[in-house]
């Protein structure tokens, strides 16, 4: 795995943080394979207790106030939130309505626009193509 800085944020940070991925995962309420692939991964990331963890899983699912939940977070991890929700959307190839609107709030909530969103979700498919030149590498 590639280096991260999540490990950084205070434990609270980072439980918030992974409660957002878990919010825009199940925000259709439908949790794809590769989205709880990518958030097992990530919250593998968090280096929060094994209790936590199953908290956050118990927690899939479950509605989140959006909007207070960012209030109470600082905007450093909102856009670290926002990276790891942008790739998380993409882990289907689609980008749905309601995890549009989802982005969008998340970027408003740490000062940036829908041209961050954007250029998230543009940098997420770039890396696609990146990792599909390791599998081509590879023949698999």
């Amino acid at each position: 795995m590639l280096n991260d800085i999540l490990h950084q944020m205070e434990p609270m940070e980072r439980y918030k943080y992974a409660q957002l991925l878990g919010h825009l995962a199940s925000i259709d309420n439908n949790i794809s394979k590769e989205e709880l692939a990518f958030f097992e991964q990530r919250l593998g990331s968090t280096l929060l207790s094994p209790e936590r963890k199953e908290q956050l899983r118990n927690q899939l699912g479950k509605k989140l106030n959006l909007e207070k939940h960012l209030s109470t977070m600082n905007p450093r991890s909102i856009k670290l939130a926002l990276r790891d929700i942008c790739l998380m959307t993409m882990a289907d190839r689609e980008v749905e309505t309601s995890e549009q609107v989802v982005l969008i709030k998340v970027a408003r909530a740490a000062g940036l626009t829908e041209r961050h969103v954007e250029a998230l979700l543009q940098w997420t498919i770039r890396g696609f193509h990146w990792m599909q030149e390791g599998y081509n590498a590879l023949d698999i």
